[in-house]
């Protein structure tokens, strides 16, 4: 299968005798808000976003939206952009083949080769294939209902991998969660699994959710607050999340930063500002010792409900909400928790990997005279 696949890599001009004769074939072209010949059980649910739809040529935007053309069956054999994108499907009896490159011009760049198959009408097998690396996925069903996907990753000079979702289902067979697990090569679990999905309530929303997290953080960091070491005082406590993918550290997890780290930064005095909030450049010097992740059920199983909602809303306005709401809340709690502090503390919110300023989002929760202080210090 993989030596079928990589096939298309080799041949260029397979790839342009592939795009005339699919254009060739569309009696159709019709604009839609995501791909919609990607396939995979639970999509959704695995990775966010929302459902795609039809879109009417007059509300269509082609800078975000994708453009099909459907042959005379009414198939998909060609997907245009957004961008420089394109995909042509083929068809064979329980298969179908999705070619995708990059067109720039007179520039012709492969990206991957994705392969489903099917059985009794069900998607049983999905190959990926990317030049230097893929996987390998099998679906097993039961009843009609997908108990567990299962993927074999690979990559050139590296050891393959193994993991699988396993779905389980309500007495009404709902969807309930999907857990991510790690396995060897005969699929038998090696004791690393991940919840990664888990059925929204009844009677919840994203409101309720939002409000039982920020009660669960606040709960959690109390209880935190007092296992931070006291042997020196700390210039701040930091409520990291990561911007970019979100759900990878919500809960938010804390860094406090500690006053002989930041007479470091000062004395070598080179973009201060900067390493004074960044979370990863203090936990580089600190180490994990001055770190701390939430691993609470309730508080881990809120956290992945919200990130969920979030993900279908495609906003993470929420998450930031429950941040700005839990800094002056925090500010008491460790003021009272008798940590040693310097005088000018700060509580903030900052991305974990520093791509966001956090300065601005700091500015607007300290009072004017807390600012000046840090300012006329030299520390943002």
């Amino acid at each position: 299968m993989s030596e079928f696949l990589k096939s298309f890599f080799d041949k260029k001009s397979v790839w342009e005798k592939l795009r005339t004769e699919a254009r060739t074939q569309v009696v159709t072209w019709r604009w839609a808000t995501e791909s919609m010949a990607f396939e995979m059980p639970f999509a959704r649910e695995l990775y966010g976003g929302s459902s795609p739809r039809w879109v009417a040529d007059d509300r269509a935007n082609p800078t975000s939206h994708i453009r099909h053309g459907l042959d005379a069956q009414d198939r998909i054999v060609i997907e245009c952009g957004p961008g420089i994108q394109e995909t042509v499907w083929l068809y064979e009896v329980d298969r179908r083949t999705g070619v995708q490159w990059y067109v720039h011009n007179d520039d012709v760049r492969i990206g991957s080769v994705t392969q489903y198959g099917y059985q009794d009408g069900q998607l049983a097998t999905n190959h990926l294939h990317m030049g230097y690396r893929g996987a390998d996925t099998r679906m097993e069903y039961e009843d009609g209902r997908l108990l567990r996907s299962f993927s074999r990753h690979w990559q050139e000079e590296d050891e393959s991998w193994y993991s699988q979702y396993v779905f389980s289902y309500d007495a009404q067979d709902h969807l309930e969660r999907i857990v991510l697990q790690y396995t060897d090569e005969q699929g038998q679990p090696t004791g690393q699994e991940r919840l990664t999905y888990l059925r929204l309530p009844k009677g919840e929303s994203l409101a309720t959710v939002e409000a039982r997290v920020k009660s669960l953080l606040l709960q959690a960091i109390e209880t935190t607050l007092d296992n931070i070491p006291q042997e020196e005082k700390l210039y701040c406590l930091l409520l990291c999340y990561t911007h970019e993918d979100l759900g990878a550290a919500w809960p938010p997890f804390l860094v406090w930063g500690r006053e002989s780290y930041r007479q470091s930064v000062v004395e070598r005095g080179e973009d201060v500002s900067y390493y004074l909030w960044a979370p990863d450049e203090i936990r580089d010097v600190q180490g994990e010792d001055h770190e701390y992740w939430f691993d609470g059920q309730e508080l881990r199983e809120a956290c992945l409900l919200h990130a969920q909602l979030m993900d279908m809303k495609q906003s993470n306005t929420s998450a930031m909400r429950v941040l700005k709401q839990l800094v002056p809340e925090v500010l008491r709690m460790a003021k009272h928790a008798g940590l040693p502090l310097t005088d000018d503390f700060v509580v903030a919110f900052a991305d974990n990997t520093g791509e966001v300023d956090p300065l601005k989002a700091m500015k607007s929760g300290l009072d004017a005279e807390h600012w000046t202080l840090l300012k006329q210090r030299g520390y943002v």
